[in-house]
């Protein structure tokens, strides 16, 4: 195993990114590289046919006052949901286009299988190639993801139903509205071995004192930090997530879905002015430098990685900062 290919990337760049990458290749996986779900959805689709999703369960639901909302289940439970590159990605992407395509679609409801895991990043075990161009694809296909579902036409809710790591929290962060469980935890620790979060959306959601926080020092949040941050819209019971997020997307199925969809737009256009996308172009960049970088101790954790396995990974990078956290802060009690 390469040093490169065992970190948790966890970052991305769309289009704007081709301004940034414009000749980066998709990132390629151990057994999957030629796969393009897309591709195939669209092949399918001109057929007549359904898509036959592998890591996802996509269901639609009608509703009583007229309307239909979409739901998405990221189905790798056991993997606590982890996505395969350009496989669960690619999925998740033709399953947004398809719902976004639907003229009677209200919202689209975002949630992984299981108690424990919302979505923990990508599976590592499935990524080979380390090259810069390989972590340029890496990369843009992470943000292409976080994007499509930033400025899907329909609103987006995030349902998060346990774990929410790297880029499993910046999707939970791009939907538009979130609801969580009790046992939700929020987190993206890859500042701790030399890379970046996957999504720099923290500016544009919260205060900056909580982003610095939050960025820098890789600390967990739990369900109720989410909510006194303004990250989540709603704290449930684990048994009452799934229903909340229903009743949320049928209320907001009852506003016109012109007018709704003109105020995503809109809004949008606010964050724009406030330089979302030069944020995002940005970030991009910065991250390629920092994890195609061989920096000391990026490579002493690495070693201990590939040497000594994941426990001790985890152990030699997170332990110091249980042991330095305030007595009741999440980071201690991680």
């Amino acid at each position: 195993m390469s040093r490169l290919s065992s970190l948790d990337f966890e970052t991305g760049l769309r289009s704007p990114a081709r301004a940034v990458f414009p000749n980066a290749p998709h990132a390629i996986s151990k057994d999957e590289a030629a796969k393009d779900v897309r591709t195939q959805h669209s092949e399918r689709t001109q057929e007549g046919g359904s898509v036959d999703y592998r890591d996802l369960t996509v269901e639609r639901r009608t509703l009583e006052r007229g309307g239909s909302v979409g739901r998405i289940v990221i189905d790798r439970p056991n993997q606590l949901n982890a996505l395969r590159m350009t496989v669960t990605d690619r999925e998740l992407i033709c399953a947004l286009d398809s719902f976004e395509a639907e003229d009677d679609m209200r919202a689209v409801i975002l949630t992984g299988a299981g108690d424990r895991a919302f979505c923990t990043g990508w599976d590592l075990s499935l990524i080979e190639d380390s090259s810069i161009p390989a972590l340029e694809g890496l990369i843009r296909a992470n943000t292409e993801l976080f994007l499509k579902i930033w400025h899907l036409r329909q609103p987006v809710i995030a349902a998060v139903n346990g774990h929410a790591v790297g880029t499993g929290a910046a999707i939970a962060l791009a939907a538009d509205l979130t609801v969580v469980s009790e046992t939700a935890r929020l987190a993206e620790p890859e500042i701790r071995h030399g890379a970046l979060s996957p999504f720099l959306i923290l500016p544009f959601l919260t205060h900056a004192k909580a982003a610095h926080s939050f960025y820098y020092t890789g600390d967990a949040l739990d369900a109720q930090a989410m909510h006194r941050l303004g990250l989540a819209n709603a704290v449930v019971p684990p048994e009452a997530l799934a229903d909340e997020a229903m009743r949320v997307a049928a209320r907001l199925a009852l506003v016109p879905p012109w007018a709704l969809q003109m105020k995503k737009r809109s809004l949008r256009a606010a964050y724009e002015a406030m330089g979302f996308g030069t944020a995002i172009r940005h970030h991009a960049l910065a991250d390629t430098l920092v994890i195609g970088g061989d920096f000391p101790e990026q490579r002493a954790l690495l070693d201990i990685l590939e040497k000594q396995g994941m426990r001790a990974f985890l152990q030699a990078r997170d332990g110091p900062f249980r042991d330095m956290a305030p007595p009741d802060s999440e980071s201690g009690r991680s």
